[in-house]
């Protein structure tokens, strides 16, 4: 994986607490297409070591890279570098997440003004967990919408545009009102290896997180299986995951596939695990990826 373009701490609009970020840019010239593209990959349990170093969530993003996307990976609060620690219901990472949603927003719409946006909502494991309960993007437009001065998410502004501004962009691009409305991107969907099963005893504490508060601001999160068939969404895992059986996955993603007009894609790994531990088992993934993205154009 290159270096990333920006490696810096944002605050979480949970509750300020510092989470260490990185952003990775692709080629000038894939920034001068029609549309400017970018992605959010999280990273699997802190606790159980996950952070943005996770090699399937470079993996990710590095082909997401490659394929012309601004991608933004972070670390949940108590994970690497960055604050706090890991809580045991979900919602705050939950949040954690959604400050990225409406960064890598502003950070894209400042890049490149008025161009449409399309954004990948990608996770891996715990972290894909954190992708299917986001809320709606309108509703992650309106949170943002108008903030306050001195609020989180003036602060989470403040550094986007800061970020650009240490990179001599054009004047106009980096002065731009903070209080402008954000983008209703194109919304995708990236899930990798998610944690289905109940059998893992965690994931009962994880199972309540379809409405968060937010400064005040209360979010409902739609069901996974209301939201992702309404958008391009990929979901990939391999048949020995050691956290959910096979045939669980088999079920939830014909559920999936089976609302009307849905867009879920799955695709099933044979005999790879839930770490990804082969390279031969990284190439594949990265192909899948790299075919869905294809797919897209």
């Amino acid at each position: 994986m290159a270096k990333p373009t920006h490696e810096f701490y944002m605050p979480s609009v949970y509750d300020g607490t510092r989470l260490s970020t990185r952003i990775y840019r692709p080629s000038e010239s894939d920034l001068q297409q029609p549309t400017i593209k970018g992605a959010i990959i999280a990273h699997p349990y802190a606790t159980l070591g996950g952070s943005n170093d996770d090699p399937v969530v470079c993996s990710a993003a590095a082909e997401l890279v490659r394929k012309g996307y601004v991608v933004l990976t972070l670390n949940f609060r108590g994970a690497s570098d960055s604050g706090g620690q890991t809580s045991w219901t979900g919602k705050p990472e939950l949040c954690d997440y959604i400050s990225a949603y409406g960064f890598i927003l502003k950070y894209l719409q400042l890049l490149a003004p008025s161009k449409p946006v399309e954004l990948v909502l990608g996770g891996y494991s715990y972290g894909s967990m954190m992708v299917y309960h986001q809320p709606k993007v309108e509703d992650v437009v309106s949170l943002f919408a108008s903030p306050k001065s001195g609020s989180l998410a003036s602060e989470l502004f403040a550094k986007a545009r800061e970020l650009l501004q240490g990179e001599n962009k054009d004047e106009n691009n980096n002065q731009e009102d903070t209080e402008s409305e954000l983008p209703l991107a194109t919304i995708s969907y990236l899930i990798l290896s998610p944690v289905l099963s109940l059998a893992s005893g965690l994931i009962t504490l994880w199972s309540n997180l379809s409405r968060v508060s937010i400064q005040g601001k209360q979010l409902t999160t739609p069901p996974p299986e209301e939201q992702l068939p309404k958008h391009r969404t990929l979901v990939v895992y391999g048949t020995d995951d050691m956290f959910t059986s096979v045939k669980s996955f088999q079920q939830w993603t014909a559920k999936l596939s089976n609302s009307p007009d849905s867009q879920v894609r799955s695709v099933e790994i044979p005999f790879a695990g839930h770490f990804w531990l082969e390279q031969n088992f990284h190439a594949q993934l990265r192909k899948t990826i790299s075919t869905w993205l294809d797919d897209a154009q």
